[in-house]
């Protein structure tokens, strides 16, 4: 191979400047490639002014590539020169960085296919070890990790949720850019400490924060005042929906075990699912039924028409006085009836109402922040878990976050 052809092959094909391949060979036992190659006569390596010469030498194999599923390796001598000024020096090799025995431009390209399928996948691709592919995607994803870090800013709306990463309760903090939907950061666990590291973060930049919306966590509302409390707190209605839903199906149940043996099993067939729907989804069939009810089980229809009359006060547009006149009317009801269970729910409901009052100014949810949840979940099981949870948040930065935009193509 002549010299132009072979530099030219090195600098195109693999982006490795100032070597030229001279032979190419494939090692049928271990299912690689390998290039030798030399570094060009204008790169000699030369540690100072003074005169040097070769001293001994070993012989390196570093990953440049990949072809047809198998890896390349270019395997090169890396001589150590004897200097009369400065000793005897290792020869510098431009081609991978430090001790690592992969390339620049390898790393790059393992990290974008790790971004869009499993390691495992990854590994076949490339012709490569899992292992291999965990150890240059976790050290590559780290080092851009420390460039996203200098950058991180807060946004103007922020989404806080958590996510189980881990089986036994293992949970992790999700802070949510709510205008786009992408994660900015991951911290492990859900206490109130956790929260407060992942703020401490953005440093000045968590001033530019005007709206923090979260679900019912305490100490994700307790952290948010002290850390930020220029911030409006918006509760998810969605979560506000679920804890209803909950009571109302806790005073069913209670009501259902008053009642006789045959009138329960009917009550439990027709009513369960009618009276946690809403109402807009309600079919024919079961307008029919829930007109049966109320003739035939008075209570359990008031419960139904108290569960949607509070719904129905976020559905449409109103002013935050509105709002509050209308919950406080909705706890009066609640108070005067005999469900014990609603009380406890409206009395929750008035503890926090300068909060709930929020959702009126500022009419946003965590639906964006679950659907990355449901994005997080499906990398979970794509990877089948990860032991590691810092490798845990660089995936998830990776494919839900802004990590990838700090990825240089640079080699």
């Amino acid at each position: 191979m002549s010299q132009d052809i072979g530099i030219k092959f090195m600098t195109i094909l693999f982006k490795i400047q100032g070597y030229e391949a001279k032979d190419i060979i494939f090692e049928e036992r271990r299912q690689k490639i390998i290039i030798e190659v030399e570094r060009s006569p204008e790169s000699e390596y030369s540690p100072c002014l003074y005169e040097h010469r070769r001293y001994d030498s070993t012989i390196q194999e570093i990953l440049i590539g990949y072809c047809l599923g198998r890896a390349v390796y270019a395997r090169l001598k890396v001589y150590r020169i004897k200097c009369d000024f400065c000793g005897i020096v290792t020869e510098k090799q431009e081609i991978s960085e430090g001790k690592k025995r992969y390339s620049r431009a390898m790393e790059l390209e393992v990290i974008r296919y790790t971004e869009l399928m499993d390691n495992k996948s990854a590994s076949k691709l490339l012709g490569l070890s899992v292992r291999t592919i965990y150890r240059i995607d976790f050290n590559g994803l780290e080092r851009i990790l420390k460039r996203y870090k200098e950058h991180i800013s807060g946004p103007v709306i922020m989404s806080v949720d958590e996510v189980s990463h881990k089986r036994r309760h293992k949970y992790a903090t999700i802070l949510t850019n709510y205008t786009d939907g992408r994660v900015i950061w991951v911290e492990r666990g859900r206490k109130a400490e956790d929260l407060r590291r992942g703020y401490r973060k953005f440093g000045d930049s968590i001033k530019e924060i005007k709206t923090v919306t979260t679900d019912f966590w305490p100490a994700y509302e307790k952290v948010t005042r002290e850390e930020i409390p220029h911030a409006d707190i918006v509760f998810d209605r969605f979560h506000l929906s679920r804890i209803l839903n909950r009571k109302v199906e806790e005073e069913r149940r209670a009501y259902q075990h008053q009642l006789p043996e045959d009138e329960r099993k009917q009550i439990k067939k027709n009513c369960r699912w009618l009276i946690l729907k809403r109402r807009s989804n309600l079919s024919e069939e079961h307008l029919s039924y829930l007109d049966h009810l109320k003739i035939k089980n008075e209570p359990l229809y008031d419960l139904y028409l108290l569960k949607e009359s509070f719904l129905e006060i976020f559905d449409a547009e109103k002013s935050r006085e509105e709002g509050e006149k209308e919950i406080l009317n909705w706890t009066e009801v609640v108070f005067s009836s005999n469900f014990k269970r609603l009380k406890a729910f409206a009395r929750s409901v008035l503890k926090r109402l300068d909060v709930l009052l929020n959702w009126f100014d500022t009419p946003i949810s965590n639906a964006k922040s679950e659907g990355v949840n449901n994005v997080i979940k499906t990398l979970l099981k794509r990877s089948y878990g990860f032991r590691n949870f810092d490798y845990f948040r660089l995936k998830v930065l990776q494919k839900c976050g802004y990590l990838m935009n700090y990825l240089s193509a640079r080699v």
